[in-house]
């Protein structure tokens, strides 16, 4: 029994399908992460987008609202006679026509007096009261000293009306004579409600524990989408699909670090965890007339839901089909080592004394010797080719420069190193100027001599861990990684020295020639990708191109992964 399990475990059969288990199994795992690392980045964008749009509508709604009761007021309290102003009773009913001809604001209208004193009102509850509009009342003393058409309404803070009732936010407009002289304000109070013009806010529920911004400690629950607006100057949550957000304060500074962002003035969207430790997608855009923005954000367990089922199905489907292609592996190596089994079996017979001894079909000297040393030979010769290849594959075969595959290489390791220590990477992208005359005039092979010269001279001119590469014809470009202190004069440096090389006569036919070069540069600190640096590189090159004089030099500077600043 040892002896038979041994031999099995030795056998060749169970090593080929030992090894295509891992292989399979590995392959499984591989896509796996593959696959759900790729969805991942597909749906994070797609859902960023999504809740870009969403934000910027649910803001453009915000706005129109605020923008048509404002201009409401407006047109009021320029119709409004002064003389109204002495009766309150007859002003009270001209407030009420106005109002019920275009019903805008819930809580109703009111008129304050200079000293903030309520003239009269229109509102259908006891919610209202000079109390409830002590910052309006306090900024009537500097309106009284701003020029006549300075301001001519505003949206006011949103708070909650007397003893703490529903949330409102007043809308103003100045009251003034003929001659500009201050006579009061005329409010309109709207009731932040779902039935108000923030319904697209309101309208909508959450379930609890989703908020971005909860600084509970409870467990969150089950996530889903929602909408925030936020007026960042107060510190408040104006309106949310959360209910129990409204007119809450907003968190304190690091809790969420996008939402930080969105309140020193970032629009845009991006991944965040919020408080209670739920990953979300969300988007920020502004709503310009209030100074609030609205936040549309998602729980990346909802917007993955499809990934996690992918993952699922990956687990349960894929397994038993790994199983099944084992066995069929197994049969297959059975059957194709049948030959080389009965030989090993008919040896053994011999060692025995079973059956008489004879020549086997595989002996020292012999067609398998022969294979064997052959085999060896070849393997060799395929390793010189594969190192030859190799080098072909990364070297520029004229010059022996580097080539684009290799320059791209170490420019994603300088980037990368760049992005890690703080450090900056530049990259010269040089265009030889005159060298299609030369070539022309003295033939290819002089042409080839002059690219092999220049070549050999950059590549002594710069630093010992730079990279001179050659990207094909007479287009030379120089990587300059782990630039530190003053990079821009560093990069001067380096474009002198590459003008110098290229400048030094060339002894070609028997007579000098002089080349002259356009050089393009581009820096980075680590944000953006080889293809990136190096079209940024190449357009200043091609900015640089001389016209009738000697090339200038040309740059560009990298400071984010959406901005290019040419210099």
């Amino acid at each position: 029994m040892n002896v038979k399990f041994k031999r099995l475990s030795s056998s060749l059969v169970t090593r080929l399908v030992l090894m295509s288990l891992v292989l399979l199994v590995l392959g499984t795992l591989v896509s796996y992460w593959q696959l759900t690392r790729f969805l991942r980045q597909d749906l994070t964008a797609m859902v960023a987008e999504q809740q870009a749009t969403l934000a910027d509508y649910v803001a453009r709604d915000v706005d129109a609202g605020l923008a048509l009761r404002l201009q409401f007021l407006q047109r009021t309290a320029r119709d409004l006679s002064p003389g109204l102003l002495q009766r309150p009773a007859d002003l009270q009913a001209w407030l009420a026509r106005r109002h019920q001809l275009q019903p805008l604001f819930d809580l109703g209208l009111l008129v304050l007096d200079p000293a903030g004193r309520v003239i009269t009102m229109d509102s259908p509850g006891p919610t209202l009261g000079a109390g409830s509009f002590a910052p309006e009342v306090a900024q009537l003393a500097q309106l009284a000293q701003r020029p006549p058409g300075d301001l001519q309404g505003w949206v006011g803070s949103p708070r909650r009306g007397l003893a703490g009732t529903q949330p409102m936010l007043p809308l103003v407009a100045p009251l003034r004579s003929a001659d500009g002289a201050l006579l009061g304000l005329l409010l309109g109070v709207e009731a932040l409600t779902p039935k108000g013009f923030l319904s697209r806010v309101l309208e909508q529920r959450i379930a609890p524990g989703t908020d971005p911004a909860d600084t509970g400690n409870a467990p969150a629950k089950t996530p889903g989408p929602g909408l925030l607006l936020v007026a960042p100057h107060e510190g408040l949550f104006v309106a949310s699909t959360q209910p129990d957000r409204v007119m809450q304060p907003t968190p304190a500074s690091g809790i969420n670090l996008l939402h930080d962002r969105a309140m020193a003035g970032y629009r845009g969207s991006g991944t965040t965890v919020n408080a209670r430790g739920v990953e979300e997608i969300a988007a920020i855009a502004s709503v310009p007339l209030s100074g609030w923005f609205v936040v549309a954000r998602m729980p990346t367990a909802q917007a993955f839901a499809s990934v996690t089922r992918l993952q699922k199905f990956i687990l349960q489907r894929r397994l038993p089909v790994v199983a099944v292609v084992v066995l069929l592996i197994a049969g297959v190596f059975a059957w194709l080592l049948r030959p080389l089994l009965r030989s090993a079996a008919l040896a053994e017979r011999m060692t025995r004394g079973e059956v008489p001894l004879a020549p086997l079909p595989v002996v020292r000297d012999d067609e398998v010797g022969h294979l064997t040393d052959a085999f060896n030979r070849l393997l060799a010769k395929l390793g010189e080719q594969q190192a030859e290849l190799e080098r072909l594959a990364h070297h520029d075969n004229l010059t022996g420069l580097p080539n684009r595959k290799l320059l791209i290489d170490r420019l994603q390791q300088a980037l990368s190193r760049a992005q890690r220590q703080g450090s900056s990477a530049a990259l010269l992208f040089m265009d030889l100027d005159g060298f299609k005359g030369l070539n022309d005039s003295l033939g290819h092979e002089t042409g080839d001599a002059a690219l092999r010269a220049i070549a050999q001279r950059l590549a002594v001119a710069v630093r010992q861990g730079d990279t001179v590469a050659r990207l094909g014809g007479d287009e030379f470009v120089l990587l300059a990684p782990d630039l530190a202190g003053d990079t821009q004069a560093a990069v001067a440096a380096l474009v002198q020295k590459c003008r110098d090389a290229v400048r030094q006569p060339l002894q070609l036919g028997g007579r000098l020639h002089t080349l002259g070069v356009s050089i393009g540069t581009a820096v980075s600190r680590g944000q953006h990708s080889p293809s990136e640096l190096l079209e940024a590189a190449d357009k200043a090159m091609y900015a640089s191109k001389p016209t009738g004089r000697e090339a200038q030099v040309s740059g560009a500077v990298l400071e984010a992964p959406d901005a290019t600043q040419t210099a």
